[in-house]
């Protein structure tokens, strides 16, 4: 078993293109529960990919696709967000 990068409800592996959290309906399939996700790196991603996957919640059909062992997907994006606007108040941007 593993737990939904969203809410941390444990769900089945492997995880397929139309698998959706049984607590918080979101989809698994996507960049975001993705272990490569990345919002630094080229088009979002870790791995040598060809074309962006703009909506990073959506499922997609990427074979790179490895779920993230992060407890909480959400958590990292508020920390990056804190990150960027306490970066922003030290150089007065």
């Amino acid at each position: 078993m593993a737990k939904c990068p969203f809410c941390g409800a444990e769900i089945s592996v492997p995880v397929h293109h139309s698998d959706e959290c049984p607590s918080c309906n979101k989809v698994l399939h996507c960049c975001k529960c993705c272990s490569f996700y990345s919002p630094e790196a080229h088009f979002g991603c870790r791995e040598t990919i060809d074309e962006p996957v703009w909506d990073k919640e959506k499922a997609n059909f990427c074979d790179y696709f490895r779920l993230t062992e992060r407890a909480s997907a959400g958590k990292d994006d508020e920390r990056a967000r804190k990150s960027r606007e306490a970066l922003k108040n030290l150089f007065n941007f």
